[in-house]
């Protein structure tokens, strides 16, 4: 054999070799590549399981839809249709479709602008001629429940003006009192939560407008000796916040609380007062002590929860080849599954902490979690804030009931 020939053989080895090593090598590279796994739709990834899209992936609108309508499932008003014709427009979420809203809800249009409320704050109108002006201590007391805007508009602010602004809001208010009688506060979810900020019903700066509108009217009923009629404004705040607290969001859970303050407020003034009789003390006492309820806040953690996972995991999910059907859960993009079981963790936590009748002990187990928790541990401190406070103004009210009857 020729050197030549000798050589060209090892060559050829050589280059078989290295072809047959880099296989190899891509081979092992391939099978320690990231996988592409289907998504897992399970509690500890999507947490709730059911409704589905068409691809399989959870449909968070549609389920969140399904718990707020079931209050409505046994019959009752949504006060949802009140409330809009009470305040407008205005009161949905800011950066939805309110029109496809308004559709969903068989409404076809809110109320007219001229006919919605107009807070106190905004009232243009002329003053009320005619009206004797109450002593300037009532009138500070009268100030204190009828917000007119900043520092400098509350000294301005006359009877005459307030009796001109209620009687031009007779109708809205009417319709809040409406509204208050409801089975439940339901507005649909936009079908893209995510681009609208989530599962939000109401504004909650404009739906605050209703608490201060009826809370005035209330003060100055029971400023003119009209108690009953002051109870019935008092009464509509209590529900209103009630039902804003269920199914709520967390804006939409710390405006139902500040209801409540307002209410107690209201419902203080009538026991002081030596115009509400015995029988409507009577009768005010049994409301405020059994028939009212706030929604626990592990109810609007649920809500959280499912808003975080909503926005986290749909963008994550995989789009389909042009011309691929379904067939199932749609594949997700690495990582998917354990960013989600990563977001449940922490909310399975705090969903166990915030369990149990002792608000001490809650707020002690959600200190306890804090650290691991990271944000999340502020948020569950602050809704256990908000539940206890709006307790609190049912319990101060329920008290100064029992001390008026005595």
């Amino acid at each position: 054999m020729t050197d030549t020939s000798k050589l060209a053989r090892q060559t050829t080895t050589a280059a078989v070799a290295t072809v047959v090593g880099m296989a190899l090598i891509g081979v092992a590279i391939w099978a320690q590549r990231p996988q592409l796994a289907p998504i897992e739709v399970s509690q500890q990834t999507t947490y709730i399981i059911t409704p589905t899209r068409a691809d399989g992936w959870v449909d968070y609108p549609e389920a969140v839809d399904w718990m707020r309508r079931a209050s409505l499932d046994a019959g009752g008003a949504n006060a949802a249709i009140a409330l809009l014709r009470a305040l407008g427009q205005s009161v949905l979420p800011a950066g939805v479709d309110r029109g496809a809203i308004l559709k969903r809800l068989g409404v076809g249009a809110a109320a007219d602008a001229s006919s919605a409320l107009t807070p106190l704050r905004e009232f243009a109108g002329a003053d009320r001629a005619g009206a004797p002006e109450p002593p300037p201590a009532t009138m500070d007391w009268l100030r204190a429940r009828c917000p007119a805007g900043g520092k400098e508009k509350a000294p301005q602010l006359s009877f005459a003006r307030i009796g001109a602004w209620l009687a031009q809001a007779a109708v809205p208010l009417a319709e809040l009192r409406t509204a208050s009688q409801g089975a439940s506060l339901y507005v649909p979810v936009p079908r893209d939560a995510r681009a609208s900020g989530g599962f939000d019903r109401i504004d909650p700066p404009r739906f605050a407008d209703a608490a201060e509108a009826l809370g005035c009217r209330a003060a100055v009923k029971l400023l003119q000796g009209d108690a009953p009629a002051s109870w019935a404004d008092v009464d509509a705040i209590w529900r209103l916040g009630a039902l804003a607290a269920r199914s709520a969001s967390i804006g939409e859970y710390a405006t139902a609380a500040s209801f409540w303050r307002t209410a107690a407020t209201g419902t203080v003034d009538l026991a002081a007062s030596p115009a509400t009789s015995a029988e409507l003390l009577s009768l005010m006492q049994a409301f405020v002590g059994s028939h009212l309820g706030f929604a626990p806040a592990t109810e609007t953690l649920m809500f959280h929860r499912l808003a975080a996972l909503d926005a986290a995991g749909t963008p994550l999910v995989a789009a389909p080849r042009p011309g691929a059907g379904s067939g199932g859960p749609l594949l997700a993009r690495i990582g998917t599954g354990a960013k989600l079981e990563a977001i449940n963790q922490p909310f399975d936590s705090l969903d166990v902490a915030m369990q149990g009748p002792d608000p001490k002990q809650r707020i002690a187990r959600v200190d306890q979690i804090a650290p691991s928790a990271g944000a999340l541990g502020a948020v569950g401190r602050n809704l256990l804030a908000v539940e206890i406070q709006a307790v609190s103004f049912q319990r101060l009210a329920s008290v100064a009931l029992a001390l008026a009857k005595r």
